[in-house]
Formats: structure tokens, C-alpha cells, sequence
């Protein structure tokens, strides 16, 4: 992930862990739903300096044909330190296909705008293939997706920006990328791949968990 001190991509060791109030899985039918709350101190590779996080982790108990126990059914990560300047936890619950573009996005985005620009639009790229959108141009591809309402209008219009500012990117144009356009170019991505696969697995998570209570 990125380190909220140094805002540089790295990777991390875990220097201390524990449970909050020392919980443990209780592996029983009764058990209907558990959080299990652990703290844990990373240090980053890179600058040396320390981070926060928080991570709730829902179980529950299911009994299959083949395996009776505990299944972890959601877990959510929360960075409390360093505060603001921390950089959030990529989406998750996304198509492999474009999961990997959208992580190449991250991974630049303190490096080189031009390219950061670039991997969102073949982020773009890869969700237009996902969705077996109909065009000869990425363009035409997006206009495609609102037709079939896969997506609103506005997030058709954040992502016809996006493909804009791609185009900046891409090419020795007098008007570049900044480092002032990545965190908007971010924000846009991410709104279109809520909308698409994060929200819609948080909502199938929240109704097979109601059905499992009534």
C-alpha cells in the first residue's frame, strides 16, 4: 500500500498485532455473527515510519454438506495513523483483469502523472472489455455502457474526462498531466468501479447476511 508519510508505494512489516479485548472465533451454530477487531502497527520499508490499522473482520457459522464451522464473510481495513495523509486501501472485490490495471494506476501516482493518466484509461479499457461493451473506440465504448445502463450518466461524463485526460498522458501535448490532476483522476476511477463491482458485493454481503437472521 502506500505510506501515508513518506506517500511513496512500499512495502510493509508487521511490527505488533493484537485483538481488541483479546476475542476469539467462537466456532458454534449459535454463533450468527461475530466481529473480531485487530489492531495492527506496520512499519513502511521505505521511510521507516509507522502506521495505524484497524481491521474488522465478520464471521459466521455455516454449516455445508461438506464443511460445518466459522467462514469469514467480510472484512474491512482502517487506516487511523497517520491520519488524512494516509493513503487509503485499493478497491477490492473487482475483475482480476481490471484489478491489475487499476493497481498499476496506484502504484504511479507518486511517481509519474502521465502515467497514472494512462493506466486509468486502460482501466477504462479493461472494464469496457469486461462488460462486453460494443464500439471502435473507447469512447464509443463508454457511450455503449450508458445505453445499456450499466452506468449513469454522470459517471459516463467522469469517465469521458478520465479518457481525456488520458489522451494528455499519452501523448507530447503542450498541456501535460500534473501531480494536481492524479488525485481527481483517482477519485473519478474509483467512483466508476464502485458503482460497477465494490457496492454490488457490499450489497450481496448485507442481504445473504440478513437472509442468514430472519
Amino acid at each position: 500500500m502506500l505510506c501515508g508519510h513518506c506517500g511513496k508505494p512500499a512495502a510493509f512489516t508487521v511490527r505488533a498485532e493484537w485483538k481488541k479485548d483479546d476475542v476469539a472465533i467462537i466456532d458454534s451454530p449459535h454463533n450468527e455473527g461475530q466481529e473480531i477487531i485487530t489492531w495492527r502497527i506496520f512499519e513502511c520499508a521505505g521511510c521507516k515510519h509507522p502506521t495505524l490499522a484497524e481491521t474488522r473482520d465478520l464471521y459466521e457459522f455455516v454449516d455445508h454438506e461438506i464443511y460445518a464451522g466459522v467462514e469469514l464473510v467480510s472484512s474491512e481495513t482502517i487506516i487511523h495513523f497517520p491520519g488524512d495523509k494516509a493513503a487509503k486501501l485499493p478497491l477490492t472485490n473487482l475483475p482480476e483483469t481490471i484489478e491489475k490495471k487499476y493497481k498499476a494506476a496506484l502504484r504511479v501516482q507518486d511517481i509519474e502523472p502521465s502515467a497514472c493518466a494512462v493506466l486509468a484509461g486502460r482501466t477504462l479499457e479493461a472494464i469496457c472489455n469486461y462488460e462486453n461493451a460494443i464500439g471502435k473506440s473507447l469512447s464509443e465504448k463508454l457511450n455503449n455502457l450508458v445505453g445499456l445502463e450499466r452506468i449513469p450518466k454522470t459517471l459516463a461524463e467522469m469517465a469521458h474526462q478520465l479518457r481525456q485526460i488520458r489522451n494528455l498522458g499519452a501523448h507530447d501535448a503542450e498541456d501535460e498531466v500534473t501531480e494536481e490532476d492524479v488525485p481527481i483522476i483517482l477519485d473519478f476511477l474509483e467512483a466508476i468501479l464502485e458503482y460497477l463491482y465494490v457496492a454490488p458485493a457490499k450489497i450481496a454481503a448485507v442481504q445473504a447476511r440478513l437472509k442468514k437472521t430472519s
